[in-house]
């Protein structure tokens, strides 16, 4: 096959919490392309007009409408999935054929989760839903989407190497069924060569139970997903307890030292929140003995990109990441640079203060630094 701008649209699949399938968790489809497993099958997206459609565009070295999240993120020095994904599987790339099929998929089994972090919404996180209504005025049941047994992943896909679990929270939602469709591979002989990743809030360590059936498999990447140290952290992530993720980093850790296949990771949002806090995030992760993060932004509320504050208040942002030790958080200053939501100022302070509200917190107690910029401009 010809050699298209993204490989993704051919190699992987994404079903979504609310059961919207898409090629990866970045694209972001318009209404009429909208695709769920609940009304059709994986079979029936895979030959759709829609996949065609992004397939021949990336054919012709263009950029879907829907990949502007990783198109923005390279403008702006920023590493996308798309070329993360090349990095981590290149000699798999560069054979690809499409007979093959899918061989990366992220399957999130449900939206079951035990925190309600402020940059997520109630289709990801079933504890948003009564506040996600009483703010919005939008509520989202949860979706029912995977069959009992999950055979449709496992008959569809039989070139699998990669498999995807996010949330909800992947340690509470339909914890049966993902089990399930492990086992199948074990029994098959092909989990010897898959490889999973967990993306985890870490406020759960997984039981022996789970040890056990992992050990069968390639490789476990288990990514812990954190926004924040201290009140930073209770705040961004609430109500996660920055005591119980100090706990559990130190359980993964020691297991990592005897599990072979356990590989951690660290993801971070960046978002208006805690783009001031990046060099105290680094900081923590290399003294409790993580890996440096890799760090993702906020695209969805717009009001929460880190992009969002006015052009004084992020020129003092921009300079204090100049000063940061770390590269990677420089970078982040290029991407303010190059980016500006700066219209949903004004919602960014009203949603703040209902949210402070409704969760008895306060933004400015937690995050002093920019209090004092946001009152510098007043």
């Amino acid at each position: 096959m010809m050699k298209p701008l993204c490989l993704v649209p051919w190699t992987s699949i994404d079903i979504r919490p609310n059961g919207t399938i898409a090629p990866c968790c970045k694209y972001r489809e318009t209404p009429e392309e909208k695709l769920n497993i609940t009304q059709v099958s994986i079979n029936d997206y895979t030959n759709s007009t829609f996949l065609k459609n992004v397939k021949d565009t990336m054919l012709q070295n263009k950029w879907p409408e829907g990949c502007f999240r990783c198109r923005q993120e390279e403008a702006s020095g920023i590493k996308s999935k798309r070329i993360l994904d090349y990095e981590r599987w290149p000699t798999e790339f560069d054979t690809y054929t499409e007979d093959k099929g899918y061989i990366i998929a992220a399957i999130a089994f449900g939206n079951t989760c035990n925190l309600k972090c402020i940059t997520c919404h109630s289709s990801a996180s079933s504890l948003w839903r009564k506040e996600y209504f009483d703010i919005y005025g939008v509520d989202e049941a949860p979706v029912d989407k995977l069959s009992s047994d999950s055979r449709e992943i496992y008959d569809t896909m039989p070139n699998i190497i990669h498999l995807d679990i996010p949330g909800g929270e992947p340690f509470l939602s339909e914890i049966k069924k993902q089990k399930r469709l492990l086992q199948k591979y074990v029994e098959s002989g092909r989990s010897k060569d898959i490889s999973l990743h967990y993306t985890t809030n870490g406020q759960i360590f997984p039981n022996t139970e789970w040890w056990n059936l992992w050990q069968n498999f390639k490789e476990i990447d288990m990514q812990l997903s954190i926004d924040g140290v201290g009140k930073r952290y209770e705040y961004i992530r609430f109500p996660g307890k920055q005591h119980v993720i100090e706990q559990n980093v130190e359980l993964f850790i020691e297991k990592e030292k005897t599990n072979n296949n356990l590989r951690l990771s660290v993801s971070h949002t960046v978002s208006s929140y805690n783009i001031y806090y990046l060099t105290e995030f680094f900081d923590w992760c290399e003294q409790v003995g993580l890996p440096r993060p890799w760090c993702g932004v906020v695209h969805t509320p717009k009001y929460m990109r880190p992009q969002v504050y006015p052009q004084a208040i992020k020129n003092k942002i921009i300079e204090h990441l100049k000063g940061s030790r770390y590269e990677d958080v420089q970078t982040w200053a290029h991407y303010l640079i190059n980016n500006d939501s700066s219209e949903y100022f004004s919602e960014f302070l009203r949603l703040t203060d209902a949210h402070d509200l409704y969760r008895n917190l306060n933004f400015a107690n937690t995050f002093p630094e920019v209090k004092e910029l946001l009152d510098a401009v007043k």
